[in-house]
C-alpha cells in the first residue's frame, strides 16, 4: 500500500505540470466556443435554446465559468448599447434548481431521509444565498434530472425574453435577491423577472415529481417482483430440499492462530446456519492451528491462513471465508453440502 501511494503521488505531480498549461488552453478554446455560440443565439434571439447547453454545464459545476467568462463579457457590451441586458439573467436563474429541490422534499421516499432533510437545508442556501452548486448533487443523484432543469431554464429564459427584462450588471451569486437589485427597475422589467424565476420553478419541479414519481413506481413494482420471485424460490427449494445421507457424519474443524475467539464465534454461527438447514448430520469444532495433527477431513479458515493450514494438512478439503463472521460463506459451504459436494 506504502508504495503504491508513492506511485500515485510521483506520477499525479508529474501529470501536474502538463495538465495545468495545457487546461488554460482547453478551457479558454471552450469560452471562445461559448461565446461564439452565445452571440449567435444573441443575435437571432434563441434565448430559450441557450438552456440546453446552460443546465447540464451549470451541472458540471461550469457555472462561474459560463456566467463569468461568457455572459458577464457579453452582457457588458450588450448594457453599453441597449442599458440592460438579458445575458446576466440566463445563468443565475434560481428557479429550475428551486424547482428540483422542491420535488425532493415532496417526493424524496423514506428511505431518501437524508436526501429530503439536505434538500430543505439546500432550498434557502440557494433562493437567497444564490450558491447553485447545494442542488447540482441532486441531480447527479438521478441524471435525468436534467431534463426538468432544461425545462424550467427555457421557461424562464423565453418569459425574460417574451418581456424584455434586463440586469445592469452581473447578478452575482445568482440569488433571487441579486436579481431583483440587479434588474432594470421598469414594471416591465420587474413583472417579468417574477414571472420568469417562478414559472421556471414551476416548470421544473412538475417535470422533476414526474420523473421522481414514475421512479418510484418502477422500482415499487420491481420490490414487489423480487419478493414474489424469492418467496417463489423458497417454496421450490424446501420442496426439492435433497435428502443428505445421515448416517454419514462429517465433521468441521474452524481454525484460527489461537483456536479460541473468532474461530469459536465461527463455529457457532455455522452449527446455527446448518440447524436452519435441518442438516444434524455434521460436528463442528475449532481448533488452533499448531493442533492441527493432519488427520482432518473439512477445515474452514479465513484466506490469509490457508497456506499456513496446508503445511500442517494438505490432505483436508480446506474452505477459505473472508471473515469468520461472514454468513453468506457459510450458506456457501451449506449449499456445497446439500449437493454432496464436500
Amino acid at each position: 500500500m506504502l508504495v503504491n501511494n508513492f506511485s500515485l503521488v510521483i506520477i499525479g505531480f508529474i501529470l501536474l505540470f502538463p495538465t495545468f498549461y495545457l487546461s488554460i488552453y482547453v478551457i479558454g478554446y471552450l469560452n471562445l466556443a461559448l461565446s461564439y455560440m452565445v452571440d449567435g443565439m444573441q443575435k437571432y434571439k434563441l434565448y430559450p435554446i441557450l438552456a440546453i447547453v446552460v443546465e447540464p454545464a451549470k451541472v458540471l459545476f461550469l457555472n462561474n465559468a459560463i456566467n463569468h467568462g461568457v455572459f458577464t463579457m457579453l452582457g457588458q457590451s450588450e448594457v453599453l448599447e441597449k442599458g440592460k441586458s438579458i445575458l446576466f439573467l440566463l445563468e443565475s436563474n434560481p428557479g429550475p434548481g428551486l424547482g428540483v429541490l422542491i420535488a425532493w422534499i415532496i417526493f424524496g421516499k423514506k428511505e431518501d431521509k437524508n436526501v429530503r432533510t439536505q434538500a430543505i437545508s439546500s432550498s434557502p442556501i440557494h433562493l437567497f444565498g444564490g450558491i447553485h452548486e447545494v442542488y447540482f448533487p441532486f441531480v447527479l443523484l438521478k441524471p435525468v434530472l436534467i431534463v426538468s432543469t432544461i425545462a424550467g431554464g427555457a421557461i424562464g429564459n423565453l418569459i425574460f425574453q417574451i418581456f424584455n427584462v434586463g440586469a445592469l450588471a452581473p447578478v452575482s451569486p445568482g440569488s433571487i435577491i441579486a436579481a431583483y437589485i440587479q434588474v432594470n427597475k421598469s414594471a416591465n422589467d420587474l413583472v417579468g423577472l417574477t414571472l420568469g424565476i417562478l414559472s421556471s420553478a414551476l416548470v421544473s419541479l412538475f417535470v422533476s415529481s414526474m420523473i421522481l414519481a414514475f421512479d418510484r413506481i418502477f422500482k415499487k413494482n420491481k420490490k414487489v417482483t423480487k419478493e414474489k420471485t424469492l418467496e417463489s424460490a423458497l417454496q421450490e427449494s424446501k420442496a426439492n430440499k435433497l435428502k443428505i445421507d445421515n448416517k454419514k457424519e462429517y465433521e468441521f474443524i474452524f481454525v484460527c492462530i489461537a483456536g479460541m475467539g473468532s474461530s469459536a464465534m465461527g463455529a457457532t454461527i455455522f452449527k446455527n446456519i446448518l440447524k436452519n438447514n435441518n442438516i444434524n448430520n455434521i460436528k463442528v469444532s475449532n481448533k488452533s492451528i499448531s493442533n492441527l495433527d493432519g488427520q482432518e477431513k473439512n477445515i474452514i479458515t479465513i484466506n490469509h491462513l490457508v497456506e499456513k493450514v496446508k503445511e500442517k494438512n494438505s490432505i483436508a478439503n480446506i474452505y477459505s471465508i473472508r471473515q469468520f463472521l461472514d454468513k453468506n460463506d457459510y450458506q456457501n459451504i451449506v449449499d456445497q453440502i446439500k449437493n454432496e459436494k464436500i
